[in-house]
């Protein structure tokens, strides 16, 4: 007899973390939850119907409809970044749950917690693990327009497209995370109001609406928390899938500097704040250890 299919149980930490919890631990377990999801069938719908489950969101919600739909194809090899060692459905799972972690520490109502989980499962539709230069936010237009007969055959109403645009593109590192943090920043810490990048298209939203501001910081802190926030050996697997799938070599100094000078903190997340110091540390360490060893070579 064959044994029953291993089941995604979100019940616990670390989707329902406790006041106390210690973020190395929850971390962990994160870390477990995420090497178990290669074994689930349909792992991207299981992951997208127990997050909302979670979340207690409405089945019937046409986000939670369209969502499905997406989930389903992705399943079936459509649109799941098929080859590329990073960019695949395993992201878009880690990067739901990751975002459903941090509506654990931050709750949100449904309605921008069904945006949140949407916009986490959709950001990278389609995404065919290229990166043309000059082109901004071209990725994440091409998972917008790969996501729109979905959108379309649910009934999404405009308004709640026009934000899923902007929180997806706000996922765009070189300035799309930036000027997400810069309006965060704005309407939270009193910071002057930031000027819109070339082409932000509605990604410009997030200037005059908090809550929309703080969703879209949310999701890029959910899109390199298991790279940067979790655990070393995590980060180093996702350091080594994104080498292959950008063709290049990155080191200990490389991923140092993304993590304090593009990455910088967490603003949302800052419960990962010390998992954060910790990778931080082991650079530093292993940057050190290279120029030592550089300076014993003959």
């Amino acid at each position: 007899m064959n044994a029953a299919p291993p089941a995604l149980d979100l019940s616990r930490a670390p989707f329902h973390v406790a006041a106390g919890a210690d973020p190395a631990q929850v971390a962990r377990e994160m870390e477990a939850c995420f090497r178990a999801l290669p074994s689930l069938p349909r792992r991207v719908t299981a992951c997208f119907q127990a997050s909302c489950a979670v979340a207690a969101l409405d089945a019937s919600g046409s986000l939670v409809s369209a969502g499905l739909r997406i989930a389903g194809d992705i399943d079936r090899g459509i649109g799941d970044g098929d080859g590329n060692p990073y960019h695949n459905a395993q992201h878009f799972c880690e990067m739901m749950l990751g975002s459903l972690c941090l509506t654990r520490l931050v709750p949100l109502e449904p309605g921008e917690t069904a945006l949140l989980l949407f916009a986490a499962l959709m950001h990278d539709f389609h995404h065919d693990g290229r990166i043309v230069k000059g082109v901004p936010f071209r990725l994440e237009r091409l998972a917008l327009a790969s996501a729109q007969p979905y959108l379309d055959a649910a009934g999404v109403p405009a308004a709640d497209r026009e934000r899923l645009d902007a929180l997806v593109l706000a996922t765009f590192v070189p300035t799309g995370v930036p000027f997400a943090r810069h309006c965060h920043r704005h309407h939270f810490l009193g910071a002057p109001r930031p000027a819109p990048p070339t082409d932000a298209g509605a990604l410009a939203l997030l200037a005059d609406d908090a809550r929309l501001a703080m969703l879209a910081v949310m999701l890029t802190e959910a899109d390199v928390l298991a790279s940067v926030g979790l655990t070393v050996a995590l980060g180093d697997e996702a350091q080594r899938k994104i080498e292959r799938e950008m063709h290049l070599a990155m080191g200990p100094a490389d991923k140092l500097y993304f993590l304090e000078t593009v990455f910088g903190r967490f603003e949302i997340g800052t419960f990962f704040t010390p998992n954060l110091e910790a990778m931080k540390q082991e650079m530093r360490a292993r940057v050190q250890r290279e120029r030592l060893q550089e300076g014993t070579r003959p």
